[in-house]
C-alpha cells in the first residue's frame, strides 16, 4: 500500500488511509460476528432437531411399546411446524427369540409444494428413503443435517428409533444476511470514513499543504520574507504539533533570510578584498618583473666585468687577492642573477603569462646535462650520483629548457641537504594506460636529512624555507620547489615528495607523455 501511496499528496494518503483502516476494521468486525453466528446458529439447529427428536419420540414412544401405530402418523405431523424438516421415519424396535426386529412403522414428508420450492431454491437432491442403519447419530452435510436418535421407554430401554432429515436453510439465509449487511455497512462506513477524511483536511493536511506552498514559494523566488499563515501559539497549544511546526518553520525562515543578508554583505566584502588583492597581485607582478628587469642589466655588466677581471684579458692583476675578490664577485653576481632569473618566471607562472615550448626530450641526455652541471657541487661534498635510466626510452614532450630547469631545482636540493660521503639516485620510466603509453615517472632519491610532513608543506610555499632564521645552516631563497611545482603544473603533472627526518627523501615527478591536445611541438 506504501508502495501505491508514494507519489501521492498527503490529503489523498490520509483520505486512503482513513477510508482503509475503516473498511478493513468493518470487515474483520462483521466477519468475526459472522463466523461466531454461523457457529452458534450450526450449535442451536443442531439442538433444536436434538429437541424435536426427543419430543416425537416421547410421544411416540407408547405406541411403540404397545404395538399401536394408529396416532404415528399424526404425531410424526407436528414436525410440520419445522418448515426446514424434510422427512421424519419411525422405527420400532423389538427382541423375538433373541433376535432384534426394527420395522418402519411411520413416516413424515414435507408437504410437495414446500420441497420443490427448497429443492428449486439450493438444488438439493431428491428426498430418499427411511435409511436401514439406525446406528445413533448426526450427520452435517453441504445442504442437509441428519439425525438417528434411540427412542428409551421408561426404564431407560431401547424401543425404538427415530430418523430426521432437514435442511440448513437458516445457515445459508443468515449467510445471505450477513453478506447483505457486511456489504451495506462497508459502503456506510466508507461513506462516512470519507466524510471524516474531507473534514479532517482542515484539521491536518491543510497546514502542511500551506506549509509546502510556502516553502515552493521561498524556493520559487528566493524571498525569505514569505511567511506560513499562523495557526497558533505554539507555547501555549504545546500538544499541537503542527503549531510548533509552523511556527519553527517560519522561525527558521527569519534566521535563514537574517543569514543570507548577512551572506550578502559578506560576499560584498569578500568581493571588495579580492579586487584589492588582486590589484595587489598585479601590482606585485608588475614590481617583480620591473625589478628584476632593472636589476639584471647592472648585474650582467657586474658579471662581465668580474669575468674579465678574473681571466685577466688585459693583464695581470698583480696581487692575488684582487684575484680571489673578483671570482667572489663573479659568483656573487651569478647566483644572485639566479634568483631574480627565479622570482620572475615565478611571478610570471603566477601570473598565467609563462608560456611553454614544447619539443622533443631525451630524458636520459636531459638527465645527464643536469649531472654535469652539478657535479662540481657534488663533487665538493663527495656525493656519489647515480642514474637508471633506460637507453631506449622514448622521448618526452615538453619544454626542455623547464624540463632542466625542475630537473636542477630538485637535484641541487638532493645535493644540498645530503651530508658528505651520502648519495643520490635518479631514475625514469614510463607508464601505461589502456596498453598506451601515457606517463613519464622521474624519480629523485637521496639520503640527506630528510623533512616531516609540516615541513614539505612548507617547502611547497613561496620563500618557505624549512632551515629559517638568523644562523640557518643552508643557503637558497625557497623559491625553487615553489617554482618547480608550478612548473609541473602548467606541464599538467605533478610532483611529490615522500620523506621522513634522518631518512632522506623521494621526489616523484609525473609528466604528461604527450602535450594538451592541439598544441604543435619541434621533433627532432
Amino acid at each position: 500500500m506504501m508502495g501505491l501511496l508514494k507519489n501521492t499528496s498527503i490529503k489523498q494518503r490520509l483520505t486512503s488511509i482513513i477510508m482503509s483502516i475503516s473498511f478493513i476494521s468493518v470487515v474483520l468486525t462483521t466477519l468475526a460476528i459472522s463466523v461466531f453466528g454461523y457457529y452458534n446458529l450450526k450449535d442451536n439447529i443442531k439442538s433444536d432437531l436434538s429437541g424435536s427428536a426427543s419430543l416425537v419420540g416421547d410421544r411416540n414412544a407408547a405406541a411403540l411399546k404397545f404395538d399401536s401405530y394408529d396416532n404415528v402418523a399424526t404425531n410424526l405431523g407436528v414436525l410440520s411446524v419445522k418448515k426446514t424438516i424434510v422427512q421424519a421415519c419411525l422405527y420400532d424396535h423389538k427382541s423375538l427369540a433373541g433376535d432384534i426386529i426394527d420395522k418402519n412403522v411411520g413416516r413424515y414428508v414435507r408437504a410437495q409444494e414446500d420441497s420443490k420450492k427448497d429443492d428449486a431454491g439450493k438444488n438439493d437432491a431428491p428426498i430418499h428413503d427411511c435409511p436401514a442403519d439406525l446406528t445413533e447419530n448426526m450427520v452435517i452435510g453441504k445442504n442437509r443435517i441428519e439425525l438417528m436418535k434411540t427412542i428409551l421407554d421408561s426404564e431407560n430401554q431401547p424401543i425404538g428409533s427415530i430418523y430426521i432429515e432437514s435442511t440448513l436453510d437458516e445457515i445459508d439465509q443468515y449467510i445471505q444476511a450477513q453478506t447483505t449487511i457486511a456489504l451495506t455497512v462497508a459502503v456506510f462506513a466508507l461513506a462516512i470514513s470519507y466524510l471524516l477524511a474531507i473534514s479532517l483536511q482542515n484539521a491536518i493536511s491543510r497546514p502542511i499543504l500551506s506549509l509546502a506552498d510556502t516553502a515552493r514559494q521561498v524556493s520559487k523566488h528566493k524571498d525569505y520574507s514569505i511567511r506560513a499563515a499562523p495557526l497558533g501559539d505554539a507555547e501555549k497549544e504545546d500538544r499541537n504539533e503542527l503549531v510548533i511546526l509552523t511556527n519553527s518553520f517560519n522561525d527558521m525562515l527569519t534566521e535563514i533570510g537574517a543569514r543570507n543578508q548577512q551572506l550578502k554583505q559578506q560576499n560584498v566584502e569578500l568581493e571588495k578584498a579580492r579586487d584589492t588583492a588582486e590589484s595587489a597581485n598585479r601590482a606585485k607582478s608588475h614590481f617583480l618583473a620591473n625589478i628584476s628587469h632593472e636589476l639584471r642589466t647592472p648585474l650582467n655588466a657586474i658579471i662581465g666585468f668580474s669575468s674579465i677581471l678574473m681571466n685577466q684579458l688585459f693583464g695581470t692583476l698583480g696581487d692575488q687577492k684582487y684575484l680571489e675578490y673578483a671570482r667572489d664577485i663573479n659568483e656573487s653576481g651569478t647566483h644572485l642573477l639566479d634568483i631574480i632569473n627565479d622570482i620572475l618566471d615565478l611571478s610570471k607562472a603566477e601570473a598565467g603569462k609563462l608560456a611553454l615550448v614544447y619539443e622533443e626530450v631525451h630524458v636520459g641526455k636531459t638527465v645527464n646535462k643536469c649531472i654535469t652541471i652539478l657535479s662540481e657541487r657534488a663533487a665538493k661534498g663527495k656525493i656519489a650520483i647515480s642514474t637508471d635510466v633506460p637507453k631506449m626510452l622514448p622521448p618526452l614532450i615538453a619544454d626542455r629548457l623547464r624540463v632542466i630547469q625542475i630537473l636542477l631545482n630538485i637535484l641541487s636540493n638532493a645535493i644540498k641537504f645530503t651530508q658528505e660521503g651520502g648519495k643520490v639516485h635518479i631514475a625514469a620510466q614510463t607508464r601505461e594506460s589502456g596498453g598506451e603509453m601515457s606517463h613519464f615517472v622521474i624519480t629523485i632519491q637521496d639520503s640527506g636529512i630528510g623533512m616531516s610532513k609540516g615541513d614539505i608543506d612548507k617547502a611547497f610555499q613561496s620563500f618557505g624555507q624549512v632551515d629559517s632564521g638568523l644562523n640557518r645552516k643552508y643557503e637558497g631563497t625557497g623559491l625553487g620547489l615553489p617554482l618547480t611545482k608550478k612548473l609541473m603544473e602548467l606541464h599538467h603533472g605533478t610532483i611529490g615528495i615522500d620523506s621522513e627526518p634522518g631518512k632522506g627523501t623521494l621526489v616523484t615527478l609525473t609528466l604528461p607523455a604527450l602535450p594538451p591536445a592541439g598544441v604543435e611541438y619541434k621533433a627532432e
